[in-house]
């Protein structure tokens, strides 16, 4: 093991990640979809990637109870990926409320609330942290915990055009400490990859 791999190993990385939004904006569902797609691997793909420039300490995944009814998937994947592997299940309505008296969808606010309690829990025991959507509702709490605790922001992202370029822009992305290339994965469900 060479200095640097010995570095990234020293290394710790926390992740969030928004499920809907992270899958919703991978793939389109259509025909031959569940021949050709594996969520499952987009994820194992997404865990090694955060593997290659830091060791996992924390997981926690954001979706809504009706993802994991009759879904054995988020259970096979906790138990096959991590034992540092969370599911917090939130209120995420398919469809915009049309008054207030619809219940809006709290993924976001949950995810923040959330993310910043870990954050003070871990503060000094990780070095990433790693938010698995391109949403640019969430650059407020990506700056808090850059300054805060002094941690590299990476992303993992289910394309282009769902990442805020505003992330881009103000260069709050960190660099892979090997190769030097900026810390946004492409979740990739395809099989054939």
């Amino acid at each position: 093991m060479n200095l640097i791999q010995k570095a990234v190993c020293e290394k710790y990385v926390i992740g969030a990640i928004d499920a809907d939004n992270l899958i919703m904006s991978s793939a389109k569902k259509g025909p031959g979809f569940k021949e050709y797609h594996s969520i499952m691997i987009g994820f194992e793909r997404m865990f090694n990637w955060m593997e290659s420039f830091a060791k996992i300490l924390r997981i926690d995944v954001y979706l809504p109870p009706s993802r994991c009814i009759d879904n054995p998937m988020w259970n096979n994947l906790w138990e096959k990926c991590r034992k540092e592997f969370f599911l917090n299940y939130v209120y995420c309505p398919k469809k915009k409320p049309k008054s207030l008296w619809e219940k809006k969808d709290n993924v976001d606010a949950h995810l923040i609330e959330k993310t910043e309690e870990i954050a003070k829990n871990y503060n000094g025991k990780f070095h990433y942290f790693c938010l698995a959507s391109g949403d640019r509702d969430y650059s407020p709490l990506l700056w808090q915990l850059k300054r805060e605790a002094d941690v590299e922001i990476a992303f993992a992202i289910g394309s282009e055009s769902s990442f805020s370029k505003t992330y881009r822009q103000t260069g709050i992305v960190a660099r892979h400490p090997i190769n030097n290339e900026e810390l946004v994965h492409y979740f990739s469900t395809r099989k054939d990859i």
